[in-house]
C-alpha cells in the first residue's frame, strides 16, 4: 500500500462486481475513505464485508441505488459528503454500466433506452448530483482561502465507444456519449482544479463478458469469445485476457496526486487488441 488515496472520499459506482468491486477493494488499499454504491444490494454488501475483513483500516459506507434515477444519485452523493467527508467529495469513479448486445435489425427502441439510460444518463445523473459536493465544494474553498484541493471524475467508457462493436450499437452510442461528456466536465470545470478523463476498456473478464450458454442473461456467445481469445493470442500481450484489476489501476491512476494535471483523455485498456473485434 502506497496510500496515493490516503484520506480522500470516493464515491464508486457499480462497486458490487467486476471493475466496480476491484476498484473499491484497490481504493479502499490506497487508504481511501470509499462510500459504494450498486442497484443489486446483496453483492453490495458482500464487498463491503470484504473490504471490513481484509482492510483493517477501511473506512467504508454504502448505499443501493439506480443510477438511472437522479433521485438516488442524489441520494448517494449527500451521504456519502455527511458521512464520510464533511460535506465534500474528492473522487467520483462512474463504473455502473450493463450490455444488452443485438444486431442493429434486431435491436428494439426499449434495448436502446435501456443501455443508454445507465450507460449515458447514469453517468450524468452521477456528475450532476456530485456537483454540490464536487464544483460546489471547490468555489467555497476558493472564495474562503483561495486554495482549491484536486478533485476526480473517472467514467467507464470501452473500446466500443472508441472504434464501434457488431452487434453493440446501443452499448457503443453510450460509452461514445461517455466519452462527450468526460471532454465536457474537464473544460467546464477545470477552474475549479477538477480533472475529469475516461478509461475505455477492452475485453476484460468480467460477467458481461464470460461465455453466454443458453438461457444466461449476461455473457457473449461462445463462438464469439473463442475468436476473441484467439485474437488476445495472436495480437495482445502474452498473458491471459484482461481483469478488472487491470482497469482498477488506470482508475487509480487518475484518481490520483499523479495525474492531477492530466484532463480530458481517454486511455485504452485492452492489451494491445484494439479495433479488431
Amino acid at each position: 500500500m502506497t496510500d496515493l488515496l490516503k484520506n480522500k472520499v470516493c464515491v464508486i459506482t457499480g462497486a458490487g462486481r467486476g471493475i466496480g468491486q476491484a476498484t473499491a477493494i484497490l481504493f479502499a488499499k490506497e487508504g481511501a475513505k470509499v462510500f459504494l454504491t450498486d442497484v443489486d444490494e446483496d453483492p453490495l454488501n458482500d464487498v463491503v464485508e470484504t473490504l471490513r475483513c481484509s482492510v483493517s483500516t477501511c473506512n467504508v459506507a454504502c448505499m443501493p441505488a439506480d443510477v438511472t434515477k437522479l433521485s438516488d444519485c442524489e441520494n448517494v452523493m449527500k451521504a456519502a459528503a455527511d458521512k464520510l467527508g464533511n460535506g465534500s467529495i474528492d473522487v467520483l469513479a462512474n463504473i455502473a454500466g450493463m450490455t444488452k448486445d443485438k444486431i442493429i435489425q434486431k435491436m428494439t427502441l426499449e434495448d436502446w433506452n435501456f443501455i443508454l439510460s445507465i450507460n449515458l444518463t447514469g453517468t450524468f445523473n452521477c456528475i450532476k448530483a456530485a456537483e454540490p459536493y464536487m464544483r460546489g465544494a471547490a468555489k467555497k474553498e476558493q472564495e474562503e482561502s483561495g486554495k482549491i484541493k484536486t478533485r476526480s471524475i473517472i467514467n467507464i467508457s470501452s473500446t466500443s465507444g472508441t472504434t464501434g462493436n457488431p452487434g453493440q450499437i446501443n452499448y457503443a452510442a453510450s460509452k461514445a456519449g461517455v466519452i462527450g461528456i468526460t471532454k465536457t466536465v474537464a473544460k467546464e470545470w477545470a477552474r475549479f482544479n477538477i480533472t475529469c478523463n475516461a478509461v475505455a476498456p477492452g475485453v476484460i473478464e468480467t460477467r458481461l463478458t464470460r461465455a453466454k450458454k443458453e438461457g444466461e442473461e449476461f455473457g457473449i456467445p461462445e463462438k464469439q469469445k473463442e475468436m476473441i481469445l484467439a485474437l488476445q493470442k495472436e495480437t495482445g500481450l502474452a498473458r491471459e485476457p484482461g481483469q478488472p484489476e487491470d482497469v482498477a489501476k488506470v482508475i487509480l491512476f487518475f484518481a490520483s496526486p499523479l495525474s492531477s494535471y492530466v484532463t480530458g483523455q481517454v486511455l485504452t485498456v485492452a492489451g494491445g487488441v484494439i479495433g479488431s473485434i
